[in-house]
């Protein structure tokens, strides 16, 4: 069985992902990168679409995700990022707020 985070892509360029809060809102998410770390996150993104699920042995009904950390994978100005592939393992199924878009 294979793991999701074995063989992901390797960190590449300067990427920070943060939010803008103003009045203790999120008003947007700053994606800032070098041409680098922007095709390190492009990577990542292509990554985690095409990987096989049934390869891990992650339940049926789990979905694949990764966690993006300012120690690892981001700039220190980052906040925890997680990426997550709505489709569930096993069923196809999309989370119900995805239902109706």
């Amino acid at each position: 069985m294979s793991n999701i985070y074995s063989d992901q892509p390797e960190k590449s360029g300067k990427l920070d992902i943060y939010p803008e809060i103003n009045f203790g809102s999120v008003i947007s998410v700053n994606i800032v990168g070098d041409p680098d770390g922007l095709r390190y996150l492009a990577k990542l993104l292509n990554y985690l679409a095409d990987f096989d699920q049934n390869t891990n042995s992650d339940p049926k009904g789990s979905r694949e995700h990764l966690h993006l950390s300012s120690e690892l994978h981001l700039g220190e100005h980052s906040c925890q990022v997680e990426l997550c592939r709505a489709d569930a393992k096993g069923t196809g199924q999309l989370p119900d707020y995805m239902q109706t878009q």
